[in-house]
């Protein structure tokens, strides 16, 4: 017969690592959501610029603080013509938040607005969840951040690719991608 403190020592053993574990997988991708501008996300990030790089910007999916409107959050450059890709395991309930705009010094410049996008695929399909046209020059109502919540529950527990894409200016007819100065803020996968 095996000694019962010996026993109980191996069970208290099992016990914490178990609530270690678990404490662990909350703490990277609970409530409080897996940030995509962590040096480590960004890192592992698939980064992909075409066209002509830009030559006022700043660096491509440069991460700094960037205020809009008076509200300052952490955020990527992601000129226009550029694609975010992000390998993420969906948790239960998972959600992707994340505010897009074109920064302020955009605005007096010759801007003709960015297109912003944000798809999902799972290796076998692509679906997009968000198209949208913003033009803080021409119009003031997009002096503003602008706020995405993408329910991935359809993927829970399967890793699929998250992709931020952004375009240049109006869908239709002739644009151009001078001072198109996109930005993603706080963008993170959390679970409700």
């Amino acid at each position: 017969m095996k000694n019962p403190k010996t026993v109980a020592a191996v069970a208290v053993v099992v016990i914490l690592v178990i609530l270690g574990s678990v404490w662990m997988m909350r703490r990277g991708q609970g409530n409080e959501g897996l940030d995509l501008t962590s040096d480590a996300m960004m890192q592992a990030a698939t980064k992909k610029v075409g066209g002509a790089p830009p030559t006022d910007g700043g660096t491509p999916f440069e991460v700094k603080d960037v205020t809009i409107g008076g509200q300052a959050h952490r955020a990527i450059y992601a000129p226009p013509h550029s694609r975010l890709t992000y390998r993420i395991d969906v948790p239960r309930r998972g959600v992707l938040t994340v505010l897009f705009g074109l920064r302020e010094d955009a605005w007096p410049k010759e801007t003709d607005g960015a297109q912003f996008r944000i798809g999902v695929s799972d290796g076998r399909t692509y679906e997009e969840y968000l198209r949208e046209y913003i033009n803080p020059k021409a119009n003031e109502r997009d002096r503003r951040w602008f706020d995405a919540v993408i329910d991935l529950s359809a993927y829970e527990g399967q890793q699929v690719d998250v992709i931020l894409s952004t375009d240049p200016g109006p869908p239709k007819g002739p644009h151009t991608a001078v001072a198109d100065y996109a930005v993603w803020a706080a963008p993170q996968i959390v679970a409700k």
